[in-house]
């Protein structure tokens, strides 16, 4: 932590006396001093920081990780060394979820990347501004490139920004999924169920047992309205 933070200091000694050398009004320099030099030592603190909790939380699940299957798969024959191993590993195992839950939550690595995108891009434009190189080529002194650099400034400050503003939206997006599935799942078990239960038969008509009255005939035929028709009795003997 020493470390990190002389070096801070560092870059605060230097680009202070830096930016005393340039051809700059004194409030040009303050508003350098206040705005680029304090949003610079800012994202390198954020930077060491997320990538302290990064590699320690990545290195907790890596190494967990490992470890749990090997303990998985220990005999003893002292049953009470057995359980302690069995503890062991239930606690360890919990140690891995939590890192790895705790790692996705809070994003830990891609804030590292997105702060140390933007310290180093704050870097190279300032170098650039005080060289007068690249974009800042053309003008003959700072202050007439103090505009543009100031501009620049903003714009990766304001890049900064939407880009945590779309990381928390992720975030937010990814904490609403899980609750809307799991409201979605007592509807769709029971659309299952009703589209699974044996659709009813058309109703029947109910048949009537009575029988129907027999046709009334007389030597004759009957016709399809029910009256008979006699014929002649050719056949018969008189």
């Amino acid at each position: 932590m020493a470390k990190k933070n002389a070096y801070r200091e560092y870059l605060k000694q230097e680009f202070t006396d830096l930016i005393d050398t340039l051809e700059l009004s004194s409030l040009q320099k303050r508003f350098m001093k206040s705005r680029w030099l304090d949003q610079l030592l800012w994202l390198e603190s954020r930077a060491e920081r997320t990538s302290k909790w990064s590699n320690r939380l990545r290195l907790m699940t890596i190494i967990g990780g490992v470890m749990v299957p090997g303990l998985v798969s220990l005999n003893f024959n002292d049953s009470q060394l057995g359980k302690s191993i069995g503890w062991a590993t239930f606690g360890l195992s919990q140690v891995v979820a939590i890192s790895a839950a705790v790692e996705e939550y809070f994003r830990f690595s891609d804030k590292r990347t997105q702060y140390r995108q933007t310290a180093e891009s704050l870097k190279s434009e300032m170098w650039k501004f005080a060289q007068l190189t690249g974009s800042y080529q053309d003008y003959g002194d700072h202050a007439q490139a103090y505009s543009i650099f100031a501009s620049q400034v903003e714009n990766y400050l304001q890049e900064d920004l939407q880009a945590f503003i779309e990381l928390a939206q992720k975030n937010a997006n990814a904490e609403q999924q899980p609750q809307e599935s799991l409201d979605k799942k007592p509807l769709a078990a029971s659309e299952a169920k009703v589209a699974a239960s044996p659709t009813p038969p058309p109703p029947t008509r109910p048949v009537s047992l009575e029988k129907p009255p027999k046709p009334a005939s007389d030597n004759g035929k009957t016709t399809p309205s029910g009256s008979s028709i006699d014929l002649p009795n050719s056949g018969k003997k008189s």
